[in-house]
């Protein structure tokens, strides 16, 4: 059994791990079967944030597994766990055609689309621009709406309001959009 990696800064940043697998034809009853029980098995692990599945649709023949743990460290206790261990072991007996996996921990989550696995996140100066492209516009605009409404609060208390608003909007709908917008940029190799 491989070993949890030795702890590094990132390692309280929340980790996602995306498995991207192609199961052969008549063997999707039994990997269903398999997705359900190794997600209630990992639902049950410290730090379990969920897990998405997406199903083959739409031209897309892969079955994505996404698991999001609050912590790289959590993360890997599932992922080198006896549990998990014995639930990979039983997919051996499900026809897969391939597989992929992908890691990703901190900001690079925001750049992430659903039904687009990706072998390795932007380059950090791609990661910066996109930054600063969405959250320069957001807080002049909240800066403009929350000013007023929060002129007789002190300086840190409208700091913290502000960030808690637009931390928000940044990772559940402006970072989606902008990646949505500019995934040839970001991602040259896989746009194709």
């Amino acid at each position: 059994m491989p070993t949890p990696l030795n702890k590094d800064p990132d390692s309280a940043c929340p980790a996602t791990t995306v498995f991207a697998r192609v199961v052969r034809q008549g063997s999707e009853a039994q990997y269903e079967e398999w997705l359900e029980g190794i997600s209630e098995t990992a639902a049950a692990f410290p730090g379990n944030q969920g897990m998405t599945i997406l199903r083959p649709s739409g031209g897309r023949e892969e079955y994505i597994a996404i698991t999001h743990f609050d912590s790289k460290e959590n993360a890997d206790l599932w992922m080198y766990s006896k549990e998990r261990c014995g639930w990979i072991d039983r997919l051996g007996e499900i026809s897969i055609e391939r597989e992929e996996v992908t890691s990703l921990t901190g900001m690079e989550r925001w750049f992430t689309m659903p039904g687009r696995p990706i072998t390795k996140p932007p380059p950090q100066y791609k990661t910066a621009i996109m930054i600063v492209v969405g959250l320069y516009p957001l807080a002049l605009g909240l800066d403009v709406v929350l000013s007023p409404m929060l002129v007789d609060l002190p300086g840190a208390l409208k700091l913290l309001i502000s960030l808690a608003i637009s931390s928000s909007i940044m990772v559940w709908f402006l970072m989606p959009a902008l990646t949505r917008l500019f995934y040839r940029w970001l991602y040259p190799r896989d746009a194709n």
